[in-house]
């Protein structure tokens, strides 16, 4: 009998827990729904400003390392080094400003303006792709080539 009573107090308990995995499972699919959603609208905000040109660069250093970014991630080619040469030229730097923390994180895929932060990698290539090719024709307007 007492054998019984632990076996059904050892099912019940496994009961509880696993239901509280399955909920918490639930909360986390729903919050990561969300967080998607948050971001592609969030995307289609960044390209909307990076191809009116009214997007606001935090500044030259972050967009350096987004161009940087892109290339070594296959978004742009190799024209690309004229758009982040002569914003280096108009920051008065012979080399990539590797020492920069807003560099760092363009380089990571941190594209920073308009007060907010846009993680390039989590656009999904189609996205980051025109966002890259935004960001550099942006660069390239205002490095005036």
């Amino acid at each position: 009998m007492a054998m019984r009573i632990k076996s059904i107090a050892t099912t019940g308990l496994v009961s509880i827990l696993l239901a509280g995995q399955a909920y918490a499972f639930d909360i986390n699919s729903v919050t990561d729904r969300a967080s998607n959603m948050a971001s592609s609208g969030g995307s289609s905000n960044l390209l909307s400003s990076l191809s009116s040109g009214s997007f606001n660069f935090a500044n030259l250093e972050n967009l350096t390392g987004v161009l940087s970014y892109c290339q070594e991630n296959g978004y742009l080619g190799s024209n690309a080094d004229i758009a982040k040469s002569q914003v280096m030229s108009r920051l008065g730097l012979e080399s990539e400003p590797e020492e920069n923390q807003s560099y760092q994180e363009g380089l990571s895929g941190m594209l920073q303006g308009d007060g907010e932060s846009f993680n390039l990698s989590a656009l999904g290539d189609q996205v980051g792709e025109r966002a890259c090719g935004m960001a550099a024709d942006q660069a390239m307007s205002f490095a005036g080539g």
